[in-house]
């Protein structure tokens, strides 16, 4: 038999307690780390997000270690220690936008004639 669920629903506390030890994956340089959640434990899970400390991508909760999935052995365990915010990241996050490559001075494409239907 089964008793009362005694912790708060959608925090970290809750999904590892069902999952297991947890993982944080970055696709775009194939590394990952396990996520320690000291002081996140009553955070909702929903609205937090998370990036790479290499390269700023976005990092995703993963409940298996990456290296079993098939398909997904190149990626690396990356242990640091004292991980800081990759300045690409927190430009994301914030909302800024540091040398923006894209024009939005004309909205249109450059070259380009925009022909009405036939």
């Amino acid at each position: 038999m089964v008793g009362p669920w005694l912790d708060k629903p959608y925090t970290f506390r809750a999904l590892r307690k069902t999952f297991g030890p947890l993982w944080l994956r970055c696709d775009v340089c194939r590394r990952y780390v396990p996520l320690k959640i000291g002081g996140l434990q009553d955070v909702d899970y929903r609205t937090k997000t998370f990036s790479c400390s290499r390269c700023g991508a976005a990092a995703y909760i993963a409940v298996v270690e990456p290296i079993q999935e098939t398909g997904m052995q190149d990626y690396r365990l990356e242990e640091i220690e004292r991980p800081e915010r990759h300045p690409k990241a927190v430009d994301r996050l914030t909302g800024r936008r540091r040398g923006a490559t894209v024009d939005h001075s004309g909205g249109k494409l450059p070259g380009r004639k925009l022909v009405g239907r036939r």
